[in-house]
């Protein structure tokens, strides 16, 4: 439903570059969502998919219980079961898996965005913790991928993948407590030349990265005068 807003607005706008999707999801190791969907209720969608993945892999429940050490008298016990197994007998059908819903997430928002706005790019999720196996399935799909970056530079940024694919800084920003905010944010730097300094520094970075295409500063509104949280 979020993607039916563009339509007569901004899909089709030449202003209008492209969409980011989601922000700053928490994306965990390479196993914890294949992990969370098997103590997840029987009823779970993602349960329901690990656990026909594993039939069509193992046939029997007794290969199962022999590769992982369990004792799951049939695959509906296993449906029922809420408790995580042996992370390291368990662990390549985790990341085969994990995998196959950052595939998921991306190709099909990937897939919604080009239906309702095929003129605009697929910006990404604007990762702030991410994993390779995420981070190689949103270059799989995006168009751009997104990273928000706190830090004081970008100049040797590298992607947790291969592709060589533009980049976007979907956030950055540095703070100073002689004027303005009480409080820095994120990435305190000692006055306002400072700040300026840096700034400078960063965007120039980002300029000079092979792979970065832009940078955007949080940001346009000022935060609460005390800080966030």
């Amino acid at each position: 439903m979020l993607l039916s807003m563009p339509v007569g607005k901004s899909a089709g706008d030449p202003w209008c570059i492209g969409y980011f999707v989601d922000n700053e999801l928490s994306w965990g190791n390479e196993t914890s969502l294949a992990l969370a969907a098997l103590v997840s209720p029987p009823e779970q969608a993602a349960k329901q998919a690990f656990v026909d993945d594993l039939k069509a892999k193992y046939g029997a429940i007794d290969k199962l219980n022999e590769a992982w050490g369990e004792q799951h008298p049939s695959w509906d016990a296993l449906l029922q079961h809420r408790k995580a197994p042996n992370e390291q007998k368990a662990l390549p059908d985790l990341l085969a898996f994990y995998a196959r819903t950052a595939d998921t997430y991306f190709s099909t928002i990937r897939k919604a965005v080009k239906e309702v706005a095929p003129s605009q790019l697929y910006l990404g999720c604007r990762f702030a913790w991410v994993n390779k196996t995420a981070a190689e399935a949103a270059a799989k799909c995006c168009d751009v991928v997104s990273f928000n970056l706190y830090r004081r530079t970008v100049a040797n940024f590298k992607p947790p993948f291969d592709a060589d694919m533009p980049l976007l800084i979907g956030e950055f920003h540095f703070g100073a407590l002689d004027r303005g905010m009480f409080h820095t944010g994120l990435v305190k730097v000692k006055d306002q030349a400072e700040r300026a300094q840096v700034y400078k520094e960063y965007v120039e970075g980002c300029l000079r990265h092979p792979q970065f295409v832009g940078c955007h500063w949080f940001k346009y509104q000022d935060e609460p005068t005390t800080g966030r949280g």
